[in-house]
C-alpha cells in the first residue's frame, strides 16, 4: 500500500540503502551541460549546479540500474528517482529556487558498474492560476512537473486528479516547503490530497509517475471548512469515516504518554500534530486488524489527532480511543 506523505518521500526512501559517498572531488556542471563518468555499485558519484529559478531537470543515459538524489544548499535531499527516464535510467525534473545544487548518482546495487553520462539543463516554469471548486483541463507529459497556484481561506485544502494514468502530486507552501505528497490515494491510480492549511497561496505540482503517463487530466481544487473536535481521554469517541478526508480532534495533555487508537472494519490512518502543526507520530496498521494505533510520549501542550481512511473506499463508522497515562 501506499501512503500520504508529509514532509517529503521520508519513508520511501528510507527503503533504500543509504548511499556512500565516493571520496572524489565534486564536479562541477553548467545547465546545458553534461558528464561522462564511471558508476561504481552504490558509491554516490556528485555534481554541484548552480541555476536561476525555474525547473531543474537532471537525468543519466547509460545501460545501467541508475538511482538520483538532488540536494539543497544546506545538504537536504529534496528529490529522489530511480526509473524514470530511458530503460532502467534515473530523471528527475523539479521546481527550485535560484541557488546551488548537488546531484547525487548511484547504482541501483553493488554491481551496477560501468559508463554514464549525466545530463543538466533548465527550464523557465509556468505557474498556472487556478480556482477552487473549478476543474482545470490538461495534458500529462510522462514524469514533467506541471504547475499551478491557487490562493484559499484557512481551512483544509483537497486536490485531486481524475484521469486514466498514474499521477503524482506536491503541495508547497509560499515559502517553497513541500506540506504534502500523494501517488495513488484518489480513484485508480490518481493521486489526492486533503492538507489543513492556513490562509495563503499553495503550489500543487502534478507529474506522472513514468514516462508512459502520457495523456489528458483534469486537476480538481476544493477548499473547505476544517471542523476540530475536542475529544476528552478515556471517552471513546465515535464517528463516519469518509475514505481519505481527514477527520480532526484536539486534545490537552500535561506530559504523557498517549495511547491512540481506532476500533472499526476499515483501515484506518491516524497522525499527532504538535501546536505547530509538525507531524510528531503516524500509523497505519499497527492495532487490531487494519486499525491504526499509536502510543507515544508528548510534553505538555495541546496536540491535533488526525484520522482518515486508507483510501478512498474507506467509508464507514469507527470509534476513536485515546487514553493519557
Amino acid at each position: 500500500m501506499k501512503k500520504i506523505i508529509n514532509l517529503g518521500l521520508v519513508l520511501f526512501f528510507g527503503m533504500l540503502a543509504i548511499p556512500h559517498v565516493s571520496a572524489q572531488a565534486v564536479v562541477t556542471l553548467t545547465p546545458g551541460g553534461f558528464h561522462n563518468a564511471t558508476l561504481q555499485g552504490t558509491v554516490e558519484q556528485r555534481y554541484s549546479v548552480t541555476v536561476p529559478a525555474g525547473r531543474l531537470i537532471a537525468f543519466t543515459e547509460s545501460n545501467i540500474d541508475t538511482v538520483m538524489r538532488i540536494y539543497n544548499a544546506q545538504g537536504t535531499e529534496i528529490a529522489f528517482d530511480d526509473d524514470s527516464g530511458d530503460a532502467l535510467n534515473a530523471r528527475i525534473s523539479i521546481q527550485v529556487v535560484a541557488g546551488a545544487y548537488t546531484i547525487g548518482v548511484t547504482g541501483w546495487s553493488s554491481d551496477a558498474i560501468g559508463p554514464y553520462t549525466i545530463r543538466v539543463s533548465t527550464e523557465n516554469v509556468v505557474i498556472t492560476p487556478v480556482t477552487p471548486g473549478r476543474p482545470h483541463n490538461a495534458t500529462l507529459r510522462g514524469t514533467d512537473e506541471q504547475v499551478f497556484s491557487i490562493t484559499v481561506p484557512a481551512g483544509r485544502l483537497i486536490a485531486y486528479t481524475q484521469s486514466n494514468l498514474d499521477t503524482i502530486m506536491r503541495v508547497y507552501d509560499a515559502q517553497g516547503t513541500q506540506i504534502a505528497w500523494d501517488d495513488d490515494s484518489g480513484d485508480s491510480l490518481n493521486a489526492r490530497i486533503a492538507v489543513p492549511v492556513s490562509a495563503g497561496t499553495y503550489t500543487i505540482e502534478v507529474r506522472g509517475y513514468s514516462s508512459y503517463d502520457t495523456g489528458p487530466y483534469s486537476l480538481h481544487t476544493l477548499s473547505e471548512q476544517i471542523v476540530i473536535t475536542p475529544i476528552t481521554p478515556g471517552r471513546p469517541h465515535r464517528a463516519t469515516l469518509q475514505g481519505t478526508t481527514e477527520q480532526l480532534y484536539s486534545i490537552t495533555v500535561d506530559w504523557a504518554m498517549l495511547t491512540i487508537y481506532t476500533d472499526s472494519e476499515l483501515d484506518t490512518v491516524i497522525s499527532i500534530l504538535s501546536e505547530r502543526g509538525d507531524e510528531i507520530a503516524w500509523d497505519d496498521d499497527s492495532g487490531d486488524g487494519l486499525n491504526a494505533k499509536i502510543e507515544h510520549p508528548v510534553p505538555a501542550g495541546t496536540y491535533t489527532i488526525v484520522v482518515h481512511g486508507w483510501g478512498s473506499d474507506d467509508v464507514g463508522p469507527y470509534t476513536l480511543h485515546v487514553l493519557v497515562r
